[in-house]
């Protein structure tokens, strides 16, 4: 999403189009969620089972199982059948380019890879893809691709996390902690984030639902406490400062002012926007993360165990793929809070420098036709005097 929108025109309307492709996107899954079901529920009668509960799809299968038994009691249902896997591939090959673009997208945007030629990219990036998804080609490969698909749910809500803290929270922090002071500042976020660390650690952790609400509210209420005590007397020292000014600096300052700077590029973004992504959704998206980590199903020999782990009742080394993902993006956010200099080579090109490299660029290319023309030129001149010699 990121990359593709980084395509379209500086000031296009963002806001509007984010509305359009999220509610086209779950109207889309609406819909084919009405279609599958409507499906398993015809097979369910031509079985004569009594639910769709009954029937043994799930996953992949809802695709590669229901839908071909489905198309087959059609007319000509053979054909249906080649056409729907048809399509499948179509749809596959469609993904891939989505991700390849994507890929170089964020490639060419970085010092390093910016002069690096596009086609030699392509089959490099094409190549290694190739070479990772034999992994799926393989008989145990849809097992190993449907772990693979319940862990890289983590992976997203984790990349949406950091995300959302990075802009809300991050963005021009410094000048935030120049205003207030780091002691409100951390504590703030200290308060915001530790008391629904505390509260996941009693649903989850200790299975305790109220104990969490009671933990969450005397936590976040002792952090408030401190940080209204530390600002109380940065307001003695200055007494400039009014209540007011320093709860909105603190709140809503930086993502207010992250707000303002987008909309000079991409227009109209609401205020609930600056809201919802400093105060509602980090911590959301935070409980959910352990909700799905503390998930339990029943293994085969009837007991109750995590799905994290223990996905689909798959051996070992297809949960070990599959969580490996999860520890890589945690990794790549780890190191580059702890080692930022690994990522100098991948920062963004400055629109400074791209300018004078299109600039450098438009010169070479005027000076060699300057040549070409200087030689050109000189030919002809020579072919004249040399024809004027015959004359």
């Amino acid at each position: 999403m990121t990359a593709y929108g980084s395509h379209c025109k500086r000031n296009e309307p963002a806001f509007l189009n984010s509305c359009v492709v999220a509610i086209s996107n779950s109207t889309f899954s609406f819909i084919s969620g009405f279609a599958v079901f409507a499906t398993l529920g015809h097979l369910a009668y031509l079985e004569g089972l009594d639910s769709v509960g009954d029937l043994e799809y799930s996953s992949f299968g809802l695709v590669f199982g229901s839908w071909p038994v489905a198309l087959g009691t059609l007319p000509g249902g053979q054909h249906w059948i080649r056409l729907f896997f048809v399509m499948l591939f179509m749809l596959g090959i469609d993904s891939a380019f989505s991700f390849m673009e994507a890929f170089l997208t964020v490639l060419y945007d970085t010092k390093l890879f910016c002069n690096v030629d596009r086609k030699k990219a392509s089959l490099v990036l094409t190549a290694c893809a190739f070479l990772l998804s034999t992994l799926y080609a393989t008989d145990a490969g849809l097992i190993f691709l449907d772990s693979v698909d319940y862990y890289i749910n983590f992976v997203i809500i984790f990349v949406g996390f950091v995300k959302c803290v990075t802009a809300g929270w991050v963005y021009k922090i410094e000048s935030q902690i120049e205003r207030l002071g780091p002691k409100i500042v951390f504590a703030y976020i200290a308060t915001t984030f530790g008391s629904v660390l505390l509260a996941c650690a009693m649903w989850f952790g200790v299975g305790n639902a109220a104990a969490g609400f009671v933990g969450l509210f005397i936590s976040y209420a002792m952090g408030i406490s401190y940080v209204g005590y530390l600002m109380s007397k940065q307001m003695q020292e200055d007494p400039t400062i009014t209540w007011s000014d320093m709860i909105f600096d603190l709140t809503m300052s930086n993502v207010m002012e992250l707000r303002e700077d987008l909309i000079s590029s991409v227009g109209h973004i609401p205020v609930a926007w600056a809201f919802l992504i400093r105060h509602f959704i980090p911590p959301v998206l935070l409980i959910l993360f352990f909700l799905g980590a503390d998930a339990t199903t029943i293994d085969e020999d009837g007991n109750e165990v995590k799905v994290f782990g223990n996905y689909g009742g798959y051996a070992s080394p297809y949960q070990i793929l599959g969580i490996l993902t999860v520890v890589f993006a945690g990794f790549l956010v780890a190191s580059s809070l702890i080692f930022p200099k690994m990522y100098n080579a991948l920062q963004t090109v400055d629109e400074t420098e791209t300018n004078m490299s299109v600039d450098k660029k438009n010169i070479d290319e005027i000076e060699m036709a300057e040549k070409d023309q200087t030689i050109t030129t000189c030919a002809g001149d020579r072919q004249f005097s040399s024809g004027g010699e015959l004359i």
